[in-house]
């Protein structure tokens, strides 16, 4: 049996994926595919490194020792050939505790923020919650899959006057793995229009077969705009280890340290993580790109099983490729029908999922279905899904 198969039972241990059911969705027996957390154990070697560090007995405060920079950085160099100076990693909490930090300390109030449409929701309530404002601007779907309109990318930096823009590579919830050259296309508008990219790279590990991953300070380092940008990301979401709470962001420009180090005094940001973080981060990253390799495997396995069935029962539904991370972003705007309807036609179904809203995606009625999950999940839960569209049909 693949290790990825294996049935481990998360209800009733604070997981928000299976116990907030019942407050988000009014239903605690739903089957949930919905936030992006993984149903698979973390490699052995962290949980053996946890245990190690959980047997001392003693958690006070946790010195961010200037070598727990090492692990990542010889996993980028490994994984996505880009070599980072150690100096330039700082650590938070999480990628959206980064995200505010960056929104805080380089943006002033009442500045405007862009992210590109469909967007991940916290993208725009960081920005909003930080008294910040927000516009979107939309890619264009094309047969099945999305890209930049870049003449409206342009306009909407321009008209809005954009102080920052959030570039998600890999994009959520499309899944898209964003080329060089339209990395290339974005830096140079953001560069001519005095913009600020901050790109969320926290999906850029589980890349799926056909697709290779750029990093987008490779390409601001070949354009000479290194210092325009800031990189956010994590071992979480590559490994499952959320609850664990470790991220960080690379920064090579000396004021941008300056301004965000003062937003960390007024947010009272620390970059003392817990006792676990950086041991589980150090695990992860020495002991796991096999682990890597063949989860990616797998999830891209889930997804091509999803594909197969709503072809042969559901053929109306569009499915948009995969090319990166767990959560597959599917059209059902054929169907004629209110999003509301289906939202409340999928729990009927005993299926917990997010929809268009939940990514401010106004044009579609599309669904994130999350891959990561055993293979008798998934036909569990694309069966629910087929259902609850065909009865909507």
């Amino acid at each position: 049996m693949n290790k990825f198969d294996e049935i481990i039972e998360r209800r009733g241990t604070g997981s928000v994926k299976y116990d907030g059911l019942e407050m988000l969705y009014g239903d605690a027996d739903l089957l949930p595919m919905w936030v992006a957390d993984m149903d698979f154990k973390v490699p052995e070697e962290v949980t053996k490194a946890l245990v190690e560090r959980a047997q001392h007995g003693v958690f006070g405060y946790t010195l961010p020792d200037p070598n727990h920079t090492i692990a990542p950085v010889e996993w980028h160099e490994k994984r996505n050939s880009i070599s980072y100076d150690r100096e330039s990693i700082f650590f938070t909490s999480s990628v959206l505790c980064s995200l505010n930090l960056m929104i805080v300390g380089l943006t002033e109030e009442d500045d405007t923020v862009m992210m590109s449409m469909p967007t991940y929701g916290p993208f725009v309530k960081v920005p909003t919650g930080a008294k910040r404002n927000w516009v979107g601007s939309s890619l264009v779907k094309s047969e099945s899959t999305y890209n930049y309109d870049f003449e409206e990318f342009e306009k909407q930096l321009i008209e809005n006057d954009v102080k920052l823009y959030i570039l998600c590579n890999p994009h959520n919830p499309t899944g898209r793995v964003w080329l060089e050259e339209e990395i290339e296309r974005v830096l140079e508008i953001c560069h001519k229009h005095n913009v600020i990219v901050i790109s969320d790279e926290v999906h850029s590990d589980l890349i799926m077969p056909g697709h290779s991953f750029t990093p987008a300070m490779k390409v601001a380092r070949k354009l000479g705009y290194s210092e325009e940008i800031v990189i956010l990301t994590a071992p979480t979401k590559t490994f499952n280890m959320a609850g664990l709470q470790v991220s960080y962001y690379i920064v090579e420009n000396e004021e941008y340290k300056v301004k965000i180090n003062e937003a960390k005094d007024y947010t009272h940001v620390s970059d003392l993580l817990n006792s676990f973080s950086y041991v589980a981060m150090k695990a992860a990253y020495e002991h796991g790109s096999d682990y890597v390799d063949e989860l990616t495997s797998y999830i891209y396995s889930n997804y091509l099983y999803m594909k197969e069935v709503l072809a042969d029962k559901c053929e109306f539904v569009k499915v948009t490729d995969l090319q990166a991370t767990y959560l597959t972003w599917l059209d059902v705007s054929s169907l004629g029908i209110s999003e509301e309807n289906l939202r409340v036609q999928l729990v009927k179904s005993g299926l917990a999922v997010e929809t268009s809203q939940d990514f401010f995606e106004i044009n579609d009625v599309c669904i994130r279905i999350n891959l990561a999950c055993p293979r008798s999940v998934i036909k569990e839960g694309i069966t629910r899904l087929v259902s609850a569209l065909n009865e909507l049909r």
